[in-house]
């Protein structure tokens, strides 16, 4: 992706002013599995995120955010990350589109894009990852306090490149074998302003991951 484009769509939910209420901070760890195809082999990754997601109500039914953090990332069926435990940042922007509402239930359509860096050397062995994440999908939700069940289906294209230095050199693509991924999620609202999220994912994606979220 070229540098101006994605500056401007990280910049785009600071440039809209904010219709109702406050900006919510989420602080979330999350564990995700998915197939990748690098060079033509089918490359099992196991990816640890720990981050930091702010968003906002900007249009009624209309919330942009960003998010951004830390990852860990570990790999099998690749030979230039074999024994590696790579590690890098991530940094994107999503929204949120709430298209019906019928009393305690909703639907909402969902985007994002994220932008990933991560890296390790290994006796002698270096080797870079830097990849692209677009992701839509649709979800269901159902309130009934203090609880909410979220449902969903999610679409995810992965692209990037590989750079390996060492033993093995190659510069090679990758992208994700499978893109469909059932979700649920369940909120647990504590008071008027927190809650806490537990979530889990299976097809395309399988992980889980806690979130812990303040509206202020």
């Amino acid at each position: 992706m070229r540098p101006i484009l994605f500056i401007a769509l990280l910049a785009l939910p600071l440039s809209l002013p904010a219709q109702t209420g406050g900006p919510e901070l989420e602080v979330y760890l999350q564990r995700q599995i998915s197939d990748w195809k690098i060079e033509g082999d089918t490359v099992e990754t196991r990816m640890n995120r720990l981050g930091l997601r702010l968003h906002e109500q900007f249009l009624d039914g209309f919330w942009m955010g960003l998010h951004g953090g830390y990852l860990s990332l570990t790999q099998s069926g690749s030979p230039s990350t074999r024994g590696m435990d790579l590690t890098g940042w991530y940094l994107g922007t999503s929204g949120r589109w709430r298209m019906l509402q019928a009393g305690p239930a909703t639907l909402s359509a969902l985007g994002r894009f994220t932008y990933h860096e991560a890296d390790a050397n290994d006796a002698g062995q270096s080797t870079r990852l830097v990849w692209n994440e677009w992701g839509a999908g649709l979800e269901s939700a159902f309130r009934f306090d203090p609880l909410q069940l979220r449902l969903g289906v999610d679409y995810a294209r992965v692209d990037g490149d590989e750079t390996a230095r060492g033993d093995i050199r190659r510069s090679a693509t990758l992208r994700e074998e499978e893109s469909v991924t059932a979700t649920a999620a369940l909120d647990v609202f504590v008071d008027a302003t927190g809650r806490v999220t537990l979530q889990a994912e299976s097809g395309g994606r399988r992980g889980a991951g806690i979130w812990f979220s303040r509206q202020f």
